[in-house]
């Protein structure tokens, strides 16, 4: 039998304060009074092969109620298969459901991929803005520290987009300070003399590298990207609270750099262009690979797995170094 509970339960015929167990010569039944019936009715199908009994589509709030009685029952294993069909439906589906709850049941039926995913759109759903972000309340004894967990996920996540912003701006910024200011074709901090200039024509500033600062500064104004004070007075439809995590992201990965020629540059310009440009490659590249959510075995290994994770991520330099060492040294020892 899948579940050693119902096992035990079946063959000892015992009541206890969930269950009470009748016994005949012909069969052992079952009362389950405080179970939801529909979720112990599916999970049942589930137990005995019934696909055929199984629904297409299950709303998030039975699916939790399923993902909890597989937990109780200690089937999980066998249970797990059956319901990645809904886990993938509820991802694709464009209506407002509670994530949260989504998350806890992608945890508690042990499955990886949508645990992931559901918690990266938790992330993504979560407010920029800490004065309205929330830590979920958590249903079960099992997922109390996984809300504290996801709510630190979704703060990492707001100062990662501040870094990530204001290292792209940063070479939007220089052309500013009065260190790199110069005239054309003399370095900063140095003036032209009389001699190197036309008859009664004045030094002239060099002003290409900061062109093309404020033509990228107004962009990213315009696309309501930057400063952070825009963010607030963007309205997101799905949380009316201003601009989110996900939707920020999303800008921020449509987002194209206007035309802009620095021709005339000279040798001595900071070279605007090209610093914006890759800065904003290299975001919408971490950006795109990142995950912005959890990963279920890094998780269950109470902070980075040691082995190869079910979903695939990268974990911090520092600790697959570390990784690498130690299964340099293993193999070393195997071969002595």
């Amino acid at each position: 039998m899948a579940s050693p509970v119902f096992k035990a339960l079946f063959a000892t015929a015992t009541a206890n304060s969930d269950t009470a167990v009748t016994t005949s010569t012909a069969q052992h039944v079952v009362s389950v009074p405080n179970d939801d019936g529909d979720a112990m009715y599916i999970l049942a199908n589930i137990l005995h092969l019934r696909n055929d009994q199984l629904p297409m589509r299950i709303p998030p709030d039975l699916l939790h109620k399923i993902a909890c009685l597989a937990r109780k029952y200690e089937c999980v294993v066998a249970a797990g298969r059956a319901t990645v069909q809904w886990f993938d439906r509820l991802y694709a589906s464009k209506d407002k459901i509670d994530t949260w709850r989504i998350v806890e049941a992608a945890f508690l039926l042990d499955e990886a991929t949508f645990f992931a995913r559901f918690s990266s759109r938790w992330v993504f759903e979560a407010s920029l803005y800490a004065h309205v972000r929330s830590i979920p309340a958590p249903t079960t004894a099992d997922t109390h520290h996984l809300a504290l967990l996801l709510a630190n996920c979704a703060s990492k996540a707001n100062t990662m987009i501040h870094v990530d912003l204001d290292t792209m701006i940063d070479p939007c910024i220089v052309p500013f300070s009065n260190q790199y200011r110069h005239y054309i074709d003399w370095a900063p901090q140095m003036s032209p003399t009389p001699e190197s200039l036309p008859e009664g024509k004045p030094p002239t500033e060099c002003h290409v590298d900061s062109d093309g600062a404020t033509l990228y500064l107004g962009a990213l104004r315009d696309a309501d990207i930057w400063p952070s004070t825009v963010w607030l007075q963007t309205k997101d439809t799905a949380n009316g609270k201003g601009e989110t995590v996900g939707s920020l992201v999303e800008k921020l990965a449509a987002f194209r750099e206007p035309e802009y020629d620095d021709v005339d540059k000279c040798e001595f310009c900071e070279g605007v262009k090209i610093g914006f440009t890759e800065e904003l490659e290299r975001m919408q590249e971490s950006h795109r690979i990142r995950l912005w959510g959890l990963c279920l075995d890094c998780v269950k290994a109470g902070g980075v797995n040691r082995g190869e994770c079910r979903y695939e991520h990268t974990k911090p330099m520092s600790y697959t170094l570390q990784a690498s060492a130690v299964q340099g040294a293993t193999a070393g020892n195997q071969g002595a």
